[in-house]
């Protein structure tokens, strides 16, 4: 927990915290998926951050899509790459409680066929924006 009021510490902290919960979730979510589907995932959330990446440091209306693309494309390229992957500090991998990039990781070999019935998309969720009618404002109709 930062120990100053420093808005960008507590950005960094809530991000990581947030990252530490979420990524794991979508690991679970996507770990029967075939390698060549999550490569996609991860591919997808690489172009949504470079897009609205701004959003996860000043806010906005692409901030939640923008969160969910990096915590998903992590979770796909952990899943993939061989040693897992690291973020500001937080690592997640394959090989249970890994104390991190540096830990003993089995070498690559081939994967085993997925099931036909793994390699689609059926967990992914939706994204979308609501738009909200505006609050009637009673002075005006009067």
């Amino acid at each position: 927990m930062p120990t100053s009021h420093d808005p960008v510490e507590w950005q960094r902290f809530v991000l990581c915290e947030t990252l530490a919960l979420a990524v794991p979730m979508h690991m679970h979510e996507l770990r029967r998926c075939d390698p060549n589907f999550l490569t996609e995932i991860a591919s997808q959330a690489a172009t949504t951050i470079g897009s609205h990446g701004d959003a996860l440091q000043f806010g906005g209306k692409q901030c939640a899509p923008a969160f969910n693309a990096l915590a998903r494309g992590l979770a796909a390229t952990a899943l993939i790459a061989w040693g897992g992957v690291t973020f500001q500090g937080l690592h997640w991998c394959t090989v249970p409680h890994c104390p991190g990039p540096d830990g003993d990781h089995p070498q690559p070999v081939e994967p085993n066929p997925v099931p036909a019935a793994f390699t689609s998309p059926l967990n992914v969720r939706p994204i979308v924006d609501l738009n909200l009618p505006e609050p009637k404002n009673e002075e005006a109709a009067a």
